[in-house]
């Protein structure tokens, strides 16, 4: 007579992902695809089998056939080519229905004996046993390349998946004990050399932000750790996956801002300045101001950032003037699209000035100066005193507009 746990086990053992899914994109083999196809048929069966299982027995089974369900099944919710649209919808039922609510006992279960085992071979170089960040790397400057040697978890590409179920059902007050089982994979992913872990991880991050205690971030220094890991996101400029690792970095930092710093302090205020100046300005439009698709994908991240930056965005105004300095021959060219941006911005001023509003919501020139155009749009939208600042700064700016391109103070 089989047990619950017996009768499961095969049902589970054929819901692991194969390997071949990790470089799927690069198989060419009609064998190997063949095979592939055939087991992603055979995993949305297996998912109805299992689903019935749980509806009838569940009652039978321990804590630790709970966590290899959930492990087996989670694999299929969310992205991935082994996942077929009907599966998916199948894993989130099995899942929804059968662990409506996750007691610490079987994250701790998960985490320890299902996730860390894949991750345990290849430690990040800047944590500690209990999830805190070090003072410097373990292993010293050969630490890195030791994390990139081992990555067994690559093996299994369902895992990705399994992490952030589990991290999408830490409530805040469990995090303080399963910190150390939840941070070093996160952090393994965010940090890997690969574009499409890093986004991965950035996503996983963005979700562990929603419940984290932002004291926690702070008190094992993962708020700084975690800030250094998205901007380094913010170089990765010649993959697939820029445009889309951009938006999710772009927001999941200003997320971490917000958590880990009172709004309206000079904290606060530096970070957001350095994702805005060093991450996009410096960044992104100066080493990629030729790729049209990460451009506009800057362009989309950044109206959340102008919106937090508020009066800040005053600065900025000044970087437009420098980018007229040093872009002169260029400027005749854009000189509507400069014009439009400032009339706009002092019309919008005027109108709010009057109406006392409350507070509410060089390599190349051509990308350099269609942002600075956008980025004067949004900064009126969203300030919070100090008319005359940002009037100064307009006044200033279209005198620079009229010093290097004089036919825009012509008059017929």
């Amino acid at each position: 007579m089989f047990t619950v746990s017996e009768k499961l086990e095969p049902f589970l053992h054929g819901l692991q992902v194969p390997a071949e899914y990790t470089r799927y994109e690069n198989i060419t083999e009609a064998t190997t695809l063949t095979r592939l196809a055939e087991w992603k048929t055979s995993a949305d069966r297996i998912l109805k089998e299992v689903q019935s299982i749980l509806d009838h027995r569940k009652g039978e089974l321990l804590t630790q056939d709970h966590a290899n369900i959930i492990a087996s099944v989670a694999s299929f919710d969310g992205e991935g080519p082994w996942i077929m649209d009907s599966a998916r919808s199948t894993a989130q039922a099995v899942l929804s229905q059968g662990f409506p609510e996750v007691e610490t006992a079987l994250l701790v279960q998960l985490l320890t004996h299902n996730i860390k085992p894949r991750f345990q071979l290849s430690p990040h170089p800047w944590l500690d046993a209990s999830g805190r960040k070090l003072l410097r790397p373990a292993g010293g400057t050969m630490g890195s390349q030791d994390f990139y040697d081992e990555q067994s978890w690559k093996s299994s590409p369902g895992i990705v998946n399994v992490l952030s179920w589990c991290v999408r059902h830490v409530s805040p007050d469990q995090y303080a004990n399963l910190w150390h089982l939840i941070i070093p994979p996160v952090m393994s992913l965010l940090d890997d050399f690969a574009a499409k872990y890093k986004l991965r991880g950035c996503e996983i991050v963005a979700e562990m932000l929603l419940q984290v205690p932002g004291s926690l971030l702070k008190r094992t220094g993962l708020d700084s750790l975690i800030r250094s890991s998205l901007n380094t996101c913010l170089t990765y400029l010649n993959n697939p996956e820029a445009p889309q690792l951009i938006k999710a970095s772009v927001a999941t930092s200003l997320a971490l801002t917000k958590l880990t710093t009172s709004a309206g302090s000079a904290e606060q205020f530096d970070q957001l300045c350095a994702l805005l100046g060093d991450g996009i300005i410096s960044g992104i439009w100066l080493y990629a101001y030729d790729q049209p698709d990460i451009v506009v994908a800057s362009l989309e991240a950044l109206a959340p950032v102008l919106r937090a930056l508020k009066i800040g965005n005053a600065r900025f105004l000044k970087l437009l003037r420098i980018l007229m300095e040093e872009c002169a021959p260029c400027i005749p060219r854009w000189k509507t699209a400069i014009l439009d941006g400032i009339v706009r911005s002092w019309v919008t001023l005027k109108d709010r000035q009057t109406a006392s509003e409350p507070n509410r919501d060089s390599r190349e020139c051509r990308y350099s100066i269609i942002s600075a155009r956008h980025m004067i749009r949004p900064v009126f939208h969203y300030f919070t005193a100090n008319f005359e600042d940002l009037r100064d700064e307009l006044r200033h700016t279209c005198e620079s507009l009229g010093q290097f391109c004089p036919s825009v103070i012509e008059v017929n």
